[in-house]
């Protein structure tokens, strides 16, 4: 697909227009002058999100090895920083990442990856040892827990809003030509 190709639907007057995949500024409709929000920007910017997860994960992998503690822990943050990298190339590469599947799909995997190794297994950890009545440190509870409930709730909800703008914006596509007409 090339970037003429692309098209959205205006959200406000429903004409489809070419943007101007170059701006960073929200897209313009042509037909009523209306701001229509600039996606491939808006996914660029979780793409970044997922950068610094990315830097992240690698700093943590680094720490680990160079404690000479390559577990299972560190195979896994390997592994993480692969689909994080795959994800980032995959949505910066897109013409249009709101209609790409792929790049949405890994999008949604990261971070539904992310809560549940981030969030939900400690939250369940820290009732197990409760229940268990084993020591936790609550430095772990109280410093990792909370903020990662607020960040990802933030995330979540931005991905969710990102996703309805996109399906407000996707213009259908045109039916494939059959071949009897291409010649």
């Amino acid at each position: 697909m090339t970037d003429s190709a692309v098209c959205i639907k205006c959200k406000k007057c429903g004409n489809t227009f070419q943007p101007d995949v170059k701006t960073k500024r929200p897209w313009v409709c042509p037909s009523c002058q209306a701001k229509n929000p600039n996606l491939k920007r808006l996914y660029r910017s979780v793409a970044d999100v997922c950068i610094l997860g990315l830097i992240f994960t690698v700093i943590v992998i680094a720490v680990r090895i160079n404690e000479r503690r390559v577990d299972f822990g560190v195979i896994f943050a390997a592994a993480h920083a692969v689909l994080l990298l795959v994800t980032i190339i995959s949505v910066y590469r897109s013409k249009a990442p709101w209609k790409d599947t792929r790049a949405r799909t890994l999008l949604w995997t990261v971070f539904g990856l992310a809560l549940l190794f981030n969030l939900l297994i400690p939250l369940l950890a820290a009732g197990l040892a409760r229940v268990f009545d084993v020591a936790l440190p609550q430095l772990f509870v109280e410093m990792l827990i909370i903020p990662a409930s607020i960040v990802y709730l933030a995330v979540f909800a931005y991905l969710v809003w990102l996703n309805s703008q996109a399906n407000k914006c996707t213009a259908p596509e045109a039916p494939p030509v059959p071949l009897e007409e291409q010649s």
